[in-house]
């Protein structure tokens, strides 16, 4: 039973240097073991790899913190080790399921992750059923929700046996042609898949028919004590457990306080489901983990289940349909909900670029503390993340282009004015802007801003430029 003492010497050695840089090699090296060989035995043991502990209770101490004493947010999030505010507000939300700032004047109870202790409780045999699909690829995370989405794509399609490339569910997804924004209102999330959905799952559905898939969509409506309506927590984990027996991943898109993810196994029928996803880890660190929830099925919001495989349109065929949606949407100019999904209040396209770069520019931060403009430049990063993905389709386009000659000219003027317009999402760290210091006060400045904003309107007509020439190939096939 060594291997017990171990693990509860790790978690005293976590305990006691949770203000430390430590990670699963520093605790590893603490119990004389190797890192892969103790990640291994601690996940088995407490169903959490080691840095999901580590933040986990981070996190906990940093909600008694910010909810118990006047300490300053950012301070905070530097003394649990994250290096800059906008992913300790990121990490701290999803943990807690509010702001550090909206705790700090709540009357909620925040979450809280005790320390662990650990006994050991031998039972009957045959209780104990897992299931992984196998051979699931990564879900990569390096901090853009765009990037994120393809690679969560990429790895449900190649789990159920579907080879397909990121860069082709990037374009078909529209997610490398997308801008969405909300006039007047700072807001996160506009950036993920199925922000201007006008129907619920409009895009994904596209997406999955575009490749063939038949799928079943489920929005789990709930009464205000959190009871499933319209259907039941069985019916759930059946749907669940049916769908990766078959060898199928599930898109899990609403689960509180965690962003959206690929589950691909399930233990003890359901009760508990194994998930792969991104996280934001300590000192701004991108993760990637397969994670075990339990009590999933009592905060699940929507989930997706694939059915069965068709056969698809030609890819010319194909690929025509998808530029004449993508025209059709930039140039739109009524407003959607990015909530209801009706007309309202969302520009997409080029109404949304003139609403986001007229924020920027004549947004009056000067009488905003640092906290509200740092979470305000977050935002702003946000909107700049689908920008930059357009890059994330190029591959896709040159592939087309030695296919297509037919298309050459056009498609490579559209790969060079995208990659062009991409740029603009990498453009403020070169002008010096930054989460704290001089380069926050660069962006609180009209000026700071006035120069991000022009160059933005730059990068707004080589994306005009590449919708031209989607359009004359639309012409020229006369579709």
């Amino acid at each position: 039973m060594n291997w017990i003492n171990d693990i509860q010497n790790a978690i005293n050695f976590i305990e006691n240097n949770l203000l430390e840089n430590i990670n699963a090699d520093n605790v590893a090296t603490h119990i004389h073991s190797s890192t892969d060989y103790f990640q291994r035995i601690f996940n088995i043991a407490t169903g959490l790899s080691i840095s999901e502990y580590i933040r986990n209770r981070r996190l906990t101490l940093a909600g008694e913190e910010i909810k118990n004493t006047q300490a300053k947010i950012i301070d905070v999030s530097l003394k649990y080790n994250y290096d800059s505010p906008d992913s300790f507000t990121k990490a701290f939300t999803r943990f807690h399921g509010i702001t550090p700032a909206t705790a700090r004047v709540s009357n909620d109870n925040l979450k809280h992750f005790y320390p662990l202790t650990i006994d050991i409780y031998i039972r009957g045999g045959f209780n104990m059923e897992r299931k992984i699909i196998p051979n699931i690829p990564e879900v990569n995370y390096d901090g853009s929700e765009v990037d994120y989405t393809f690679s969560l794509l990429t790895s449900i399609f190649n789990g159920a046996g579907d080879k397909t490339e990121l860069a082709e569910l990037a374009v078909y997804s529209g997610m490398a042609n997308r801008f969405v924004w909300i006039p007047g209102s700072w807001s996160r999330g506009c950036e993920c898949l199925g922000s201007i959905d006008e129907t619920p799952y409009e895009d994904i559905v596209r997406l999955l028919k575009t490749f063939g898939w038949e799928v079943k969509c489920i929005k789990v409506l709930r009464d205000n004590q959190g009871k499933p309506l319209n259907t039941d927590n069985e019916q759930i984990k059946k749907d669940f457990v049916d769908s990766i027996d078959k060898g199928f991943p599930i898109m899990s898109l609403g689960t509180k306080n965690y962003r959206f993810n690929a589950v691909i196994g399930y233990e003890n029928g359901g009760s508990t489901i194994i998930c792969k996803e991104g996280i934001d880890g300590p000192n701004d660190e991108k993760l990637s983990e397969t994670v075990s929830r339990d009590n999933w099925e009592d905060t699940i919001t929507d989930y997706i289940l694939l059915k069965e495989k068709n056969d698809v349109a030609p890819e010319r065929v194909r690929f025509l349909d998808l530029l004449k949606l993508i025209v059709n949407r930039s140039k739109r100019k009524d407003k959607i909900d990015s909530k209801t999904m009706r007309v309202s209040s969302a520009n997409i396209g080029f109404a949304a670029w003139e609403a986001f770069l007229y924020m920027l520019e004549n947004e009056d931060l000067s009488e905003l503390s640092s906290e509200k403009v740092n979470d305000i430049l977050g935002q702003y990063c946000d909107g700049l993340c689908q920008i930059w993905g357009r890059n994330g389709g190029l591959p896709y386009y040159r592939s087309l282009a030695e296919r297509f000659p037919e298309w050459k000219t056009e498609l490579e003027i559209a790969i060079n004015a995208l990659d062009e317009c991409s740029k603009y999402g990498g453009f403020l760290w070169s002008q010096g802007i930054g989460w704290e210091g001089a380069g926050l006060e660069k962006f609180r400045s009209k000026d700071g801003r006035k120069i991000l904003a022009d160059e933005g309107r730059k990068a707004m007509k080589k994306d005009m430029e590449a919708i031209e020439q989607f359009e004359k190939i639309i012409k020229k096939e006369g579709v």
